[in-house]
């Protein structure tokens, strides 16, 4: 470099330096620190720069959990920025009809994703759950939304922390986002298995929910574990939110109805909590109907299809009795 060498050169010279060329070796100086510094900096950013996108739509990033930061959280229409307890999440989402303005949004949950194979996780690229979103709204015609849990699809966070209090705190924080960005007057939120225990742990945290259809739903961890012989929450935590101990902090609202839908024969989570649950609701005189459904696959734990044609049903104003029987009557 020019400067580095009439540096060397100056500092050779026989006869010493003057006052200004000390200044001058000076100025050099503080040349050279700044190319250098630049040069380094540049270095570090393109050796550093993080990986666009939450990996939890890999198997590796929904066991191990995943971070990012909030510059990172950039897809305009399918993701916003919540801080909870100090921490930054980026929670993913994927709407269809969902215009500018909104009376009500369906919104759904998955159940857990854990232990689920390789191959049927990672079918659901981004572009798949767009696609399911559109089929959704397009079946029932109501403005939809497939949410994705902390940790799975593409939020950050780690889904094997699910159900303890911090999952439903994000959620929350989430919806309260989206509200404003579609200007949602009302909700009205459906969940599957574990998707159902966000739902039961949402009505405890929100006013602005008109139905509520939980299937298959885990909404009373303990007395499921008791039912299983296990001291442990599948989680491997035992600070999990339990729904059915907070069915009181759920404010009585004339104009919400609540439907829980179970199967008898569902070997995943047995019916008798998800009736243990509906009894705490009717204790607390809150709208609310039990449902013996016919759940899908081996485990006859599948209700998610049914629970979309209920949560139908209600937005329409259809009697809850006529509701009870046609899910019963497997309509």
């Amino acid at each position: 470099m020019f400067c580095l060498k009439m540096l060397r050169r100056l500092l050779r010279t026989e006869d010493g330096v003057t006052a200004i060329e000390y200044g001058l070796i000076s100025a050099l100086i503080a040349v050279v620190i700044i190319v250098a510094v630049t040069m380094v900096g540049t270095e570090l950013t393109r050796t550093f720069v993080p990986a666009v996108g939450a990996n939890t739509f890999t198997i590796e990033g929904r066991d191990n959990g995943h971070t990012m930061q909030k510059s990172e959280c950039r897809w305009a229409n399918t993701s916003v920025w919540v801080v909870v307890d100090g921490k930054g999440d980026c929670v993913r989402y994927f709407p269809a009809g969902v215009d500018a303005k909104n009376e009500l949004v369906h919104v759904w949950f998955h159940g857990d994703r854990m232990g689920q194979s390789e191959a049927k996780y990672n079918r659901m690229t981004p572009k798949e759950l767009a696609r399911r979103a559109q089929r959704e709204y397009e079946r029932y015609d109501i403005p939809y939304i497939r949410f994705s849990r902390p940790g799975a699809y593409g939020s950050t966070g780690n889904h094997g922390e699910r159900r303890r209090p911090r999952e439903s705190k994000i959620i929350n924080a989430a919806l309260d986002q989206i509200k404003s960005r579609y200007r949602v007057k009302r909700f009205v939120l459906s969940g599957q298995s574990g998707g159902g225990h966000v739902v039961a742990s949402l009505l405890t945290m929100r006013t602005d929910i008109g139905c509520a259809v939980i299937t298959s739903g885990v909404t009373s961890v303990y007395e499921r574990l008791v039912e299983r012989d296990r001291s442990v929450d599948y989680t491997g935590f035992n600070d999990y939110f339990d729904p059915i101990d907070h069915v009181k902090k759920i404010a009585v609202d004339p104009q919400r109805r609540i439907f829980v839908v179970g199967d008898p024969e569902d070997s995943s989570v047995p019916f008798v909590t998800q009736k243990s649950y509906f009894n705490a609701l009717k204790r607390h005189r809150h709208k609310a109907w039990l449902i013996r459904g016919k759940g899908r696959g081996s485990s006859n734990h599948g209700l998610a299809r049914l629970g979309h044609k209920v949560l139908k049903w209600c937005v329409d104003g259809q009697p809850a009795n006529s509701i009870v029987k046609q899910a019963e009557e497997g309509q």
